[in-house]
């Protein structure tokens, strides 16, 4: 039976219409397809994941996962856990995502960045990316645990100097801390008494040559303030 024209134009109308449904179901899920952040409400369950990824290596080298705590600090939720083979461990510390990723044998430390420094494979490294999928940081490391059979299966000697390392300079860093503090001490001591001298442009000196100007009381504070006024009012 030969459709009337009505019916014709009714048929037309009806896949008219489906054919720009169809248009407008594509482009929504050509939008939906971009990717998006995804704020990690559950660190845990991201640790948990993240561990599984690193398995693949670390199992077969007989490291096994034990998660540590999760809890709420002043940067958010967070969760910790490490891989453990005897005195071997990898620490691991997730936020919004992986953070600090730390080598441990017997009572030596060093984190990721030393000990691949230290490998002579910094430039070979993944680990830290810049991907926002929290997943790919655990594919990341898991490519650079692939460089580190020091520690895998080594004797872990190369680590073992890493921490060596990295103590001496964390060490050589708090000397210097301290020997510039100290500084600070005398010349904020000397500011004091430049301040009762009535010598307020030295006042001033001492005060922008601080090393630490954070550590000074208020009353120093407002020594400083008072000599730039009087030092302003005699030029």
């Amino acid at each position: 039976m030969v459709p009337t024209f009505a019916a014709f134009l009714q048929i037309l109308r009806q896949l008219t219409g489906r054919c720009i449904l169809a248009r407008a179901c594509g482009s929504a899920m050509e939008y939906s397809r971009e990717p998006k952040v995804i704020p990690v409400s559950r660190p845990k369950d991201a640790l948990l994941d993240g561990a599984k990824i690193l398995e693949l290596v670390l199992l077969p080298k007989g490291f096994r996962f034990q998660f540590r705590e999760e809890g709420k600090g002043s940067g958010g939720n967070f969760a910790w856990g490490e891989f453990v083979r005897e005195d071997r461990r990898l620490e691991l510390h997730f936020r919004q995502s992986l953070g600090l990723v730390r080598y441990h044998v017997g009572d030596q430390s060093a984190s990721h960045e030393s000990y691949m420094r230290e490998l002579g494979v910094w430039d070979q490294r993944r680990y830290p990316g810049f991907s926002e999928d929290p997943a790919e940081a655990f594919h990341d490391l898991a490519h650079d645990l692939g460089l580190a059979h020091d520690f895998l299966a080594g004797p872990a000697a190369v680590l073992r100097t890493a921490a060596a390392r990295e103590t001496s300079d964390t060490d050589e860093q708090n000397e210097r801390t301290m020997v510039g503090y100290v500084g600070d001490l005398r010349q904020r001591q000397q500011l004091q008494q430049r301040f009762r001298e009535g010598s307020y442009g030295h006042v001033v000196a001492l005060a922008e040559a601080l090393k630490y100007p954070d550590q000074m009381t208020e009353s120093e504070r407002r020594m400083v303030e008072i000599a730039r006024k009087k030092n302003s009012q005699l030029t």
